[in-house]
Order: C-alpha cells, then structure tokens, then sequence
C-alpha cells in the first residue's frame, strides 16, 4: 500500500466516523429569545406563570379534601407516589373564582406545592423589553409584574416563588 492511499483510507475512516457519531450526540439546544411563560385563568382572571418557576403542570387529579383546612388549601391530591397539598390560586391572591379549578401547577422545587388554577390558556415568551413592574396598580403585590402582549394590553404575572416561599413560612407556623 503506497504512502498516499494509506493517507486516504484514514481520512476516509474519519469522516465516517464523524458522519456515525453525529447521530449519538443530542440536537443543539435551540434557545428562542424571551422568558417562557405559561397563561392561565385563575378565576375570572388570565395571568401567567414563570415556566423556570414550575416543576408539572396536570389536569387536576383527584382531590382529598381536608376537613378545617383552610379555605385556601383545597386538599391533597396523590401524584406520582407523594401527596402534594394543593392550594387555590384564586383565593391566595383574592380573586373572583366560580368555577372548580382544572389544572394542578407544581411549584417549590424540592418541597413541592401544588398550586390550583382554573384552566390553562396557552404559552408565549415575553423579552426583558415586554416586562413592567408595576405595584402601585397590581390586584396584589404577587402580581406585580405585567407583560404587554402584542393587542396591547398587560397581563399579569404570578411571583410563583414568593407564593411558595409564603406558604411555606406559614406552614411552619402553624402548630
């Protein structure tokens, strides 16, 4: 075999084999500009949640309610193994609800809170640009924040992690 067709054969193997290793590595992540945010009716009301802030997002499962509970905790539901307490989202930020809630948000990372909201609108992503504090005007100072969505008008965005945090610290409290 001469010095020039052993030079091919190894080119050759290594463009085969960088042509069978591009299948066994992942796709590049795509990153599309904005923050995820995920729109949800709670209550009367559309507001929507830090995708980054959430763990799962289910329909409502089975709901054990707790006698003497609190109005704002509506019971605990079984998921996945562990038993989540579940907490109504309209009655935590004081806003009108008449229907029973469908959709279970998980939030809280290790210690996990089941947040309740009554149906789930959609996604969309918001840039930095799109983004306004506003307390002075806000239904409550968990929401806070607003995104202004393309027609113009502001949608309010969930503190989930504030929310979690709350929720814990009077949990500890109680006896």
């Amino acid at each position: 075999m001469s010095a020039s067709s052993h030079r091919g054969t190894l080119r050759l193997e290594e463009l085969r084999d960088s042509f069978d290793s591009s299948f066994s590595r992942p796709p590049p992540a795509q990153r599309e500009p904005g923050e995820a945010l995920l729109r949800l009716r709670v209550g009367r009301t559309s507001l929507a949640v830090r995708l980054a802030d959430l763990s799962g997002l289910h329909l409502m499962p089975r709901l054990v309610r707790l006698p003497g509970s609190p109005a704002s905790l509506l019971g605990l539901v079984g998921l996945r193994g562990q038993l989540l307490a579940v907490h109504d989202l309209s009655a935590l930020l004081g806003l009108a609800s008449g229907e029973a809630p469908g959709w279970l948000l998980i939030a809280g990372g290790s210690r996990r809170v089941g947040l309740a909201a009554t149906g789930f609108e959609g996604q969309l992503r918001a840039s930095a640009e799109q983004h306004h504090h506003d307390a002075a005007s806000s239904p409550h100072p968990l929401l806070a924040t607003r995104v202004s969505l393309p027609d113009g008008r502001l949608l309010p965005v969930l503190d989930a992690d504030a929310l979690v945090r709350q929720l814990l610290e009077e949990a500890s409290r109680s006896p």
